[in-house]
């Protein structure tokens, strides 16, 4: 029976990942037609600015030759017949032209306005894809996860609540750091290249307003630059591998109060060194998803963290000054707040100790004790 579910479990998982490639394909190809869309629109808006020119100038000479022919017209007998008829050709003649740019600017604007709705659609699409193609990868992961555990009973329910809790947050991390590089690095990306075929353009037209754009475009360079540097910094701090926890933690806090406006006091006890590469990896993400907590739930405007090394352990200490919370309570039914029992496990993942205390509207202390082990060679 066991091997008969694994095995729907299994042909059900390559349906999934099918369907996924097939959202895929579908989000990265909205996002290949919005690019399009987007650089047809910019070259309307400048094809629409130069056609209004046109028509504003011909308006002018239209009123000036009217005039010109009524005067003609009232003075008839001043002008021969050769003249009347060219100052009526040529009225004429700048009428049609008028009439051919008006028309023009009108299909101008109606394609403008069909390109910004069709850009408005795209990106509902890209958008719902995403959800999709996030909502699928959990449920592949589930499955995976199922496939693995088929063959046993006992306490699956626990297990597959931990492993939701667990995968939910990759998803959500993974989530947060694309729309992050959406909404941040790829729009400013994009918005620089579309400004810079448009100053190509202008750059015989007016070499000074090419200019102005330049420096503008290079302020946005240098922010898009330090967005990115921001991105990969949480994803995975170099100043970890470089130079140790206590920097990498120093250059969070930073970020930190930057981001959140959140006071941050850091204190370092003991005698400070290296440690084993995992283990720093791992007290940087406790305190992170400490911070993370700080930030999202307490209700606070200042945030303490302990950092104290002794001989056989590490000590990590995250206290806010906010609200608090009923410990027990959301230990037992995490709901949404899975960061704290994310934090007791990777705690207990090293054999450590990790614990809470939260008084009601005093604040709260996360305490975690882990055992390490010193980096060799290393002081």
């Amino acid at each position: 029976m066991a091997d008969r579910l694994g095995e729907i479990m299994k042909k059900t998982l390559h349906a999934i990942e099918t369907g996924k490639e097939e959202i895929f394909h579908i989000a990265e190809t909205a996002r290949t037609e919005t690019q399009r869309l987007t650089q047809e629109l910019a070259q309307l808006r400048v094809e629409i600015t130069e056609t209004i020119k046109k028509v504003d100038q011909l308006q002018k000479d239209e009123r000036k030759m009217r005039q010109h022919l009524m005067e003609v017209s009232r003075d008839y007998k001043n002008y021969s017949e050769k003249a009347m008829m060219e100052a009526y050709a040529q009225t004429k003649d700048t009428q049609v032209q008028l009439q051919l740019y008006q028309a023009r600017e009108g299909q101008l604007r109606t394609r403008r306005d069909d390109i910004e709705r069709a850009l408005r659609q795209m990106a509902v699409t890209i958008e719902r894809a995403e959800t999709l193609m996030s909502q699928v990868s959990l449920a592949v992961n589930l499955l995976q996860s199922g496939i693995c555990e088929i063959a046993s009973e006992q306490n699956l329910e626990q297990r597959q609540e931990i492993g939701l809790r667990i995968i939910k947050a990759q998803e959500e991390e993974r989530r947060r750091v694309a729309r992050e590089i959406h909404d941040g690095p790829a729009q400013n990306l994009a918005n620089i290249v579309l400004r810079l075929e448009i100053a190509e353009k202008l750059l015989d037209l007016d070499p000074n307003r090419v200019k102005s754009e330049l420096r503008d475009l290079k302020t946005l360079v240098r922010s898009n630059l330090q967005d990115i540097r921001r991105i990969i910094f949480d994803l995975r701090p170099m100043a970890l591998d470089d130079l140790g926890i206590v920097p990498a933690l120093q250059k969070y806090m930073d970020n930190f109060l930057e981001s959140y406006k959140i006071q941050c006091e850091f204190n370092v006890g003991g005698r400070e060194r290296r440690l084993l590469p995992a283990m720093e990896v791992a007290i940087f993400r406790l305190i992170q998803e400490g911070m993370t907590n700080v930030a999202k739930h307490a209700h606070t405007e200042s945030v303490k963290i302990e950092l104290i090394f002794k001989e056989d352990m590490t000590v990590v200490r995250v206290i806010d000054f906010g609200q608090g919370f009923d410990v027990e309570s959301t230990l037992e039914n995490p709901g949404e707040h899975y960061g704290l029992i994310g934090m007791k496990e990777r705690v207990e993942m090293f054999s450590g100790q990790f614990s809470v205390i939260s008084p009601s509207g005093v604040g709260t202390t996360i305490e975690m004790m882990i055992p390490t082990k010193q980096e060799e060679g290393v002081e």
